[in-house]
């Protein structure tokens, strides 16, 4: 999910029309301000802000700080955290209650903040579709990234506490071994969590072979049975 909002907001920015001046990777110069502050370190321009301290920051700041890391729709979650990064952790909260935790309407009200936003301050105008966008760039990497299918909705969760986007499928032809013993650890408990999912549905086959190779966001390794 952090992939997708460092996408969207960018690199150093300084705007003056910008309410949140100056920008790098998303975090705005107040927050980072106040994040080298907490941690009794001097001051300084967010353009050189550390991918550790960017990844910080996001995890405290607007995932958990936003409820996030609570929430079992990993579609929902992604909404929520994305909203806080783009529009303050508050209003992350009062959409998710407001909403009831629907999808839907937690969009929708998003929308509608960003119409007031404009109507407030027309020199944002400028800004509005590139909101808008992010919004529909939003809605299809959740809906893709995670699988929202009631049988499988488990195996979902599991992959998004994991904070490993789901990007599987077998491969016997390359291999590599820049995972961790950790990773493939978690993995194997996640596939072994899916198999038993699968095997209360009618008519499953489960392969209880010794292996196979999958791949994720392109790395390949070999998950034992």
């Amino acid at each position: 999910m952090l992939k997708f909002v460092l996408e969207k907001e960018g690199g150093y920015v300084n705007d003056p029309n910008d309410l949140g001046k100056e920008t790098n990777k998303g975090i705005t110069i107040s927050t980072y301000n106040a994040y080298r502050t907490s941690k009794g370190l001097k001051k300084q321009s967010v353009k050189y802000i550390s991918e550790k301290e960017v990844k910080e920051i996001y995890y405290n700041n607007y995932f958990k700080a936003a409820g996030a890391d609570k929430i079992d729709n990993p579609v929902l979650a992604a909404y929520v955290f994305d909203t806080a990064v783009n529009m303050g952790v508050s209003r992350a909260l009062s959409f998710l209650k407001e909403s009831n935790g629907d999808v839907d309407k937690f969009e929708d009200l998003r929308r509608k903040k960003y119409d007031e936003f404009v109507k407030a301050r027309p020199n944002q105008k400028k800004y509005l579709q590139g909101w808008n966008n992010r919004v529909t760039d939003l809605k299809k990497y959740a809906n893709k990234t995670f699988n929202t299918s009631s049988d499988l909705q488990s195996e979902s969760k599991e992959l998004y506490k994991l904070k490993i986007e789901k990007n599987v499928y077998i491969d016997d032809k390359k291999t590599s071994n820049n995972f961790t013993d950790e990773i493939k650890n978690k993995y194997k408990q996640m596939v072994q969590s899916r198999n038993r999912i699968l095997a209360n549905r009618k008519n499953a086959n489960i392969s209880h072979s010794d292996g196979h190779w999958v791949t994720i966001n392109g790395k390949h390794i070999l998950i034992n049975s």
